[in-house]
């Protein structure tokens, strides 16, 4: 807790706790008011991995108990509702502490319920959701020969009728970020850790190579939501929430020159044979798209042409992010 102030002299105006993973990172309820309320007083947004850690551990030993031991167990230990009522708890400790919240990677209708109910009561939530829930199932972790393992993430994969209902969240602001939670491990040898236990699989999915990609083909190009909608989800509101407006996330005098020249007549059909993630394989294996990036600029210098990197290796800089202030 003394530590918290001084993250802001690094650049640093956020911080991410754990409602989850039971006896490695998750904090209790009178941790995570804490931790709010001196984010709070010092100008720090709290983002929070929300699912209840208690319920799911004592559901994960139910499962390993009887038997239960191949990916689809990993979702199946992780209901919808262990999801919900962290999101509703959270957000019951921020309302208590009078800050603003952010939940990271929401992934199910029943949660995002909970974000919609707190927003129109006023207060100050924020919530993403990632590609994958956008585009990838439940059933996906029940496919044979372990291939499921491919899609253990946390919180799981869901139902169509969850995506549904996120795709909708995102057109209408109950949802304000898209972003990947990219965190990838190689099928063969470490989701295959797993291969006689769920438990032992590496959760966490590749994702961020496609991300503008299958947003453009399957959010624009469908209706879902507009171009300007897609810009605003994939980088405005990131660079306003994380503190990074307007040296990024706007085209403006005086703003960094990064910009995405974006072919959307461009089409692919995605392969990690041809992608460029060091992880060997895809989640959208075989997906049509159309719309891609042709030309990627860095504080106006081109670093990303015809699908090749011609940046300079170690020209990136570490900027200090201001103060949470929406």
């Amino acid at each position: 807790m003394k530590e918290i102030p001084s993250v802001l002299e690094y650049g640093v105006s956020s911080l991410k706790l754990f409602m989850a993973y039971k006896g490695i990172l998750q904090v209790d309820d009178g941790l995570l008011l804490r931790t709010l309320k001196v984010a709070k007083e010092h100008g720090l947004l709290v983002s929070v991995h929300a699912e209840n850690g208690d319920v799911i551990d004592v559901l994960v030993n139910d499962m390993v108990n009887q038997g239960k031991l191949d990916p689809i167990y990993h979702a199946k230990s992780r209901p919808h509702l262990a999801e919900a009522e962290a999101t509703s708890r959270a957000i019951f400790l921020a309302e208590m502490a009078e800050a603003p919240i952010y939940i990271v990677h929401l992934s199910c209708k029943s949660a995002l319920e909970q974000v919609r109910k707190a927003r129109q009561r006023g207060l100050n939530v924020l919530a993403e959701t990632c590609n994958q829930y956008l585009f990838c199932t439940e059933s996906d972790l029940d496919k044979p020969n372990f291939e499921g393992a491919k899609y253990v993430c946390s919180p799981p994969m869901r139902t169509e009728e969850d995506q549904q209902a996120l795709w909708q969240g995102l057109a209408n602001d109950d949802l304000q970020v898209v972003s990947t939670d990219h965190c990838p491990f190689n099928f063969k040898g470490q989701k295959d850790m797993g291969r006689d236990n769920f438990t032992q699989i590496p959760n966490g999915c590749p994702g961020i190579e496609d991300r503008l990609k299958v947003l453009y083909s399957q959010g624009v190009l469908t209706g879902k939501f507009s171009i300007n909608r897609f810009v605003e989800l994939t980088a405005t509101n990131p660079a306003k929430i994380f503190g990074l407006y307007p040296q990024k996330g706007t085209i403006a005098p005086g703003s960094d020159a990064d910009l995405v020249i974006f072919d959307p007549k461009r089409e692919q059909i995605i392969s990690s044979a041809t992608h460029h993630m060091n992880v060997d394989y895809n989640l959208y294996e075989g997906m049509q798209i159309k719309g891609m990036p042709k030309t990627v600029l860095l504080r106006g210098n081109v670093i990303i042409e015809n699908d090749q990197f011609v940046g300079r290796s170690g020209s990136g800089r570490f900027i200090k992010r201001k103060p949470y202030s929406l």
